[in-house]
């Protein structure tokens, strides 16, 4: 099973049974790139939807 969680800091990825937790700046930074992303890609489906 998968699941990724973002709580007080701290980002937890796991993927069948193996986790990886990062703490701090690292995490946030992880967690705002990945919001970026999906914004972006967010925004290019609306603009391809309106041609």
């Amino acid at each position: 099973m998968n699941s990724i969680n973002f709580s007080k800091g701290e980002l937890s990825v796991c993927h069948k049974d193996n986790c990886v937790n990062v703490r701090g700046d690292v995490a946030k930074a992880i967690v705002f790139s990945i919001a970026t992303l999906v914004v972006i890609s967010g925004i290019a489906a609306l603009l391809e939807q309106s041609n």
